[in-house]
């Protein structure tokens, strides 16, 4: 296994392709074996369908249009897993089988997930869940018989919550880590959160949450944006998310916090409801369409099979790392803790950490340029090593990897704003590794 960390040692360029590959608004499926033979797939967490009361322009857009938006934005982009989280205000009350949004041909899967057939072949296993002051993903079922409840359960985040969001099959989640306090994560962690988001959509764009939340200037990102919005720019529309795209650091301080600890998820949430920017950009297509959020980054699981067990146990046993699949698809990513990939929840010091950099997919949306890819190792939310290969862990603490990229790649199609974006940006995150703790 150690040739697994033989690859970049410092930052690189990878090579150039040899022909340019178009951006495409179909991309193809995920289809790579991990180094410790797990399958990799595409999983989105965080998605509203239009059960959610704030779903579809607040209901102003008919349901029938906006969950067919919803369903072929799922097989467009190529989600093999959709963590639906609907709001209780509606999902509460109805039926379980129906928080799907069962549709001619859907097929049901146990009775916990339906599996939707998309022309081509690909298939999407749609999973329900509930978001309020908690996000319980994969529930088996509700967690009552009794409609009003479940309101009441799903609307807490007390030791009853908790239990009762596990018993009916929840990894339990929170939603907006940048509006919770540490204080308030510790003591959920104790009462069994899984994991937190490390990154949310909502609250990159969202004034009040950068100002208050992300202590980010509140509308600074609308001028580099307004020419993608307006038509300003030739550029491909897709790419406006780079406008606003920042690492949400008060978000991954909490997630270091929590994982010193114990053992934390780290995922990062789409947040879609298809209700914020109906008008439309230059490919006809709204800004805020569900297959448009949904291409910008997404979660990858590494699983053994199709299903939501299989799913489940990857959020369970931390085997996912987030990917920003608008800037290019990686392939060979591993990190690795002596005999543990992709996150460990205790060993001890002085085995070797390793890091092997990913490069960019063949099928991935490039001209003829090459791709700037560099490596960071945290411990402790500080840097610790930078690219990568292997390194003794001497010292106790919480290691993480990011890799940033700069996308040279993407140059043709940035177009005239090129030179506004063309510089690094977080990349892949991986899951954190807990030693000596």
């Amino acid at each position: 296994m150690l040739g697994l960390f033989l690859g970049c040692t410092t930052d690189t360029a990878t090579d150039a392709p040899a022909e340019p590959v178009p951006w495409t608004h179909q991309r193809p499926p995920l289809d790579e074996l991990s180094p410790d033979g797990f399958d990799t797939r595409r999983a989105i967490i965080h998605l509203h369908s239009p059960l959610s009361h704030d779903a579809c322009d607040d209901h102003e857009m008919e349901d029938a249009p906006c969950l067919a938006d919803l369903r072929a934005g799922l097989c467009d982009d190529a989600i093999d897993f959709a963590f639906f989280t609907d709001h209780p205000a509606e999902a509460a009350s109805t039926a379980f089988a129906d928080l799907f949004n069962p549709q001619a041909g859907d097929e049901s899967v146990d009775g916990v997930a339906s599996r939707l057939h998309c022309e081509g072949g690909h298939e999407v296993l749609w999973l329900a869940g509930i978001e309020d002051e908690l996000m319980p993903v994969g529930l088996d079922r509700h967690v009552s018989d009794d409609a009003a409840e479940n309101d009441r359960i799903y609307n807490g985040s007390e030791a009853e919550t908790f239990e009762a969001e596990i018993a009916a099959g929840g990894v339990v989640l929170q939603a907006h880590t940048e509006g919770q306090t540490t204080e308030a994560l510790l003591t959920r962690q104790q009462l069994g959160l899984h994991g937190v988001e490390l990154f949310n959509l909502h609250a990159m764009v969202d004034p009040t949450k950068r100002e208050e939340d992300l202590g980010l200037e509140a509308l600074d990102y609308l001028t580099a944006a307004g020419p993608f919005i307006s038509g300003g720019t030739t550029a491909e529309p897709d790419l406006v998310f780079l406008a606003f795209y920042q690492e949400q650091t008060v978000s991954l301080a909490r997630w270091d916090a929590l994982s010193a600890v114990g053992p934390m998820l780290g995922t990062a949430g789409t947040d879609a409801h298809e209700n914020a920017l109906p008008m439309l950009m230059s490919d006809g297509e709204r800004v805020d369409s569900y297959r448009r959020m949904m291409s910008w980054f997404s979660n990858y699981l590494l699983v053994d099979e199709s299903s939501p067990a299989a799913a489940e146990a990857a959020l369970r046993e931390r085997r996912s790392y987030v990917v920003f699949d608008n800037l290019g698809t990686p392939s060979g990513f591993m990190v690795r803790y002596g005999d543990a990939f992709w996150s460990s929840p205790s060993a001890e010091v002085g085995q070797r950490f390793g890091l092997t950099c990913p490069t960019l997919a063949a099928t991935s949306p490039t001209d003829t340029s090459a791709p700037t890819i560099t490596a960071t190792v945290y411990k402790d939310g500080l840097p610790w090593q930078t690219g990568c290969g292997e390194w003794t862990v001497e010292e106790p603490g919480v290691y993480r990897a990011r890799i940033d990229i700069v996308p040279e790649h993407l140059r043709t199609n940035l177009a005239e704003v090129a030179a506004d974006f063309v510089h690094a940006y977080p990349w892949v995150y991986s899951q954190a590794f807990r030693i000596g703790l």
